[in-house]
């Protein structure tokens, strides 16, 4: 469904996407990946295989529970409740970033003036002692670990770190988040998914699904509720 109003439609032309190849005009990606995941067989086939790091960081414990699935309601939308379906656009986007700032930086309690884009910075910052101003290499190291692991994983699923962060901020700054109650299916990743293809515009469709995929997998690996409120 393609009727933004021309400022967001201006934004949303930075980003396309086609099969193979994905380029941001502002800054000339063009960026191309072999194959991204194939979100109707993710239940079955990803959250099943072992994975590979590159840190010592262990982050899938052996008795993670399946994400679990809620009943899944009718997907066909009236004009009452489609600007609350496409404001599930917008929260997929921010609860995968919100997961992978959460795994990232455990000890944190808040995570104001975090964002995926500037993990690093923030990794440099945090590791500083906030009395002897010096650098705490070992927690710095462990930070660092976590977030190339973290990053090693979704970039099996398609994830790329110079264009999907970007691409979350415009999601959600499209389309925002989920405001009042919440509804059991929208933990359900099917029912999101098919609220995805329903609704998000043509352009933007293929990079909507892997970031579910991402969240999905990132539900998978800590064994916690797709959404977290």
């Amino acid at each position: 469904m393609d009727h933004l109003d021309g400022e967001e439609n201006a934004e949303l032309n930075r980003f396309t996407s086609t099969n193979g190849l994905i380029s941001h005009t502002d800054r000339r990606w063009n960026i191309e990946w072999s194959a991204t995941l194939d979100e109707s067989r993710f239940s079955d086939e990803l959250l099943k295989r072992a994975h590979k790091t590159s840190s010592p960081v262990t982050l899938l414990p052996a008795d993670a529970s399946a994400v679990h699935h809620e009943p899944l309601p009718s997907c066909s939308f009236t004009h009452h409740t489609l600007r609350d379906h496409s404001r599930l656009l917008g929260e997929i986007a921010f609860q995968l970033d919100r997961r992978i700032l959460s795994h990232v930086f455990q000890e944190q309690s808040r995570l104001y003036g975090f964002t995926v884009q500037n993990i690093p910075d923030k990794i440099e910052q945090v590791s500083i002692h906030p009395l002897t101003g010096m650098a705490d290499e070992a927690y710095k190291f462990q930070l660092l670990g976590r977030h190339m692991a973290i990053m090693d994983r979704l970039h099996t699923l398609g994830y790329n770190m110079s264009l999907h962060p970007p691409f979350s901020e415009f999601i959600v700054n499209t389309y925002g988040i989920l405001k009042g109650a919440q509804e059991p299916a929208y933990t359900n990743p099917e029912f999101l998914r098919r609220v995805i293809v329903e609704t998000a515009p043509s352009r933007l469709l293929k990079d909507l699904l892997l970031l579910l995929s991402c969240l999905c997998f990132m539900a998978r690996l800590d064994g916690r509720s797709l959404f977290l409120w």
